[in-house]
C-alpha cells in the first residue's frame, strides 16, 4: 500500500521526501533523512498530516507489550492474549483473535467504545462475552512481568482497589492514540497544540491558529480518527485553496463502522449526545430487534441484531442519529449516509420501499418508539 501511494504521488508530479521535518520558523522546515542529510524548505503554505501513534500507559514492563501496529507482523501465533483497552481498535483485535479460537481477555478501565452510543456499545460487549471473549472491568494494569516465554499481567480493580494477576502469551495495548506532533517544532511556527495531553492540534475547517498552516487527519482535535475522513478533508481543503471551492467537511455526519464480531455502523449523534444537545423532550428514538435471514436459515440462536434512529422532533423529525448492529454493517451504513447527509427525516425512511430480504430494509419499516414502551423484539427479514 505504501509503495502504491508513492507511485501515485510520482505519477501526479509530487516530490516525495522521506525525512523528519521540523519547523524552524513559520515558513521554513528543516528535513533530516535517515542518513542524517539535512536540508531546508520554505513554502507559502503548510499542511500537517502526520497521523498518530499508539499510546502506552506508563507502567513497569510496558516494553514487553505489543500494539495493534505490531500484531500483524508477529513471528508466532499470539496464543492466550490480554487486550488492554476498550477502544474500537481493542475490540476489533480481540474479536478476530477470538474468532481464531485464541483465549482472549479484554481489560477495560470503565466503559467500552467511549464516544459511541453506549447502548450499542454494551450490546457489542455482551455479544462478544457470550461468544467467548472474557472481560475484566473496571480495572487498570499496574505492571507486566516477564516469566520465561510468558507475561504475567497484574491489575487493580478500579472500584475496590484489589489486585489480581494472570499469565498470558501476548499482551496487546490499545488504549488510544496520540498525535505524532511532538517533534515537529510547532511552537517555533506559532501553532497551538496540546503539548501536555494528546498532542493534537485545534483547527477550524482544517486551519490552525496560524493562517497559512493547516492540519487534518488523526493529528487534529475532534473528528473520528479514520483514513477516509482525512482523505475527504484533504480533497476539500485543496479545492478551497486552489479551485475557489467553499465546500467544507461536515464532521458531524461522518459514517463509520466498528468491525467487531457483531458489527456496528453509525452516523451522527449517539442517543446520549442527542438528548444533551436538543433536550430529551425533543428526541424520539425508533428501535427494533431483528434476526437476519442468514441467521434464521442457519438456525443460529442469536437475536442480538438491533437498530435505532434518533429523531429530532423539533426539526421536522430530522434523523440525527443512525445506529445498527448486525451483519454487513459497513455496507448498510454507507448507503444511508448519503440520505442523512442530505437531511433525511423519519417520513423519508417511512416512504421508502424496502428491499426484501435484506437487513437494511428494517430501517424503512420501523414504527416502535422507546417512549411508547412497546416491545421492540421481533423477527425481521
Amino acid at each position: 500500500m505504501n509503495w502504491g501511494y508513492r507511485t501515485a504521488l510520482r505519477d501526479k508530479g509530487v516530490e516525495y521526501i522521506n525525512a523528519l521535518a521540523t519547523f524552524i520558523d513559520p515558513h521554513t522546515i528543516e528535513c533530516v533523512t535517515k542518513a542524517k542529510k539535512v536540508s531546508r524548505l520554505t513554502a507559502r503554505r503548510f499542511l500537517v498530516a502526520v497521523g498518530g501513534r499508539p499510546k502506552l500507559p506508563p507502567i513497569p514492563g510496558i516494553e514487553y507489550c505489543i500494539t495493534s501496529d505490531d500484531l500483524f507482523s508477529m513471528d508466532n501465533p499470539p496464543g492466550k492474549t490480554l487486550v488492554i483497552g476498550a477502544s474500537y481498535v481493542a475490540l476489533e483485535c480481540a474479536g478476530f483473535l477470538a474468532g481464531f479460537r485464541y483465549d482472549v481477555t479484554v481489560m477495560a478501565r470503565s466503559i467500552v467504545l467511549r464516544g459511541f452510543d453506549q447502548q450499542m456499545a454494551e450490546a457489542i460487549r455482551e455479544y462478544m462475552e457470550s461468544h467467548g471473549t472474557k472481560f475484566i472491568r473496571p480495572a487498570v494494569p499496574t505492571k507486566i512481568e516477564k516469566e520465561g516465554e510468558k507475561l504475567k499481567a497484574t491489575w487493580k480493580d478500579a472500584t475496590t482497589g484489589q489486585e489480581a494477576s494472570d499469565v498470558f502469551d501476548t499482551v496487546l495495548v490499545a488504549v488510544g492514540r496520540q498525535a505524532d506532533t511532538a517533534k515537529l517544532g510547532l511552537e517555533k511556527a506559532g501553532v497551538n497544540y496540546d503539548s501536555t495531553g494528546d498532542f493534537k492540534i485545534p483547527v477550524v475547517n482544517e486551519r490552525t491558529n496560524v493562517p497559512h498552516i493547516y492540519a487534518l487527519g488523526d493529528c487534529i482535535k475532534g473528528p473520528w480518527e479514520l483514513t477516509p475522513v482525512a482523505i475527504k478533508a484533504g480533497r476539500f481543503l485543496a479545492r478551497r485553496l486552489y479551485l475557489n471551492s467553499a465546500v467544507t467537511l461536515e464532521y458531524a455526519k461522518i459514517p463509520t463502522t466498528v468491525f467487531t464480531p457483531l458489527e456496528y455502523g453509525c452516523i451522527g449523534l449517539s442517543e446520549e449526545t442527542a438528548n444533551q444537545q436538543f433536550g430529551e423532550e425533543n428526541i424520539e428514538v425508533y428501535h427494533a430487534y431483528f434476526k437476519p435471514l442468514e441467521w434464521t436459515v442457519a438456525e443460529r440462536e442469536d437475536n442480538a441484531c438491533y437498530l435505532k434512529l434518533v429523531i429530532n422532533k423539533s426539526d421536522q423529525n430530522r434523523v440525527v442519529g443512525f445506529h445498527y448492529t448486525g451483519p454487513n454493517a459497513g455496507e448498510v451504513t454507507q448507503g444511508y449516509a448519503v440520505a442523512i447527509k442530505m437531511g433525511a427525516r423519519k417520513e423519508d425512511f417511512d416512504n421508502t420501499v424496502g428491499i426484501h430480504p435484506t437487513c437494511s430494509e428494517e430501517f424503512v419499516q420501523m414504527n416502535i418508539t422507546k417512549r411508547s414502551g412497546e416491545d421492540a423484539k421481533k423477527t425481521g427479514c
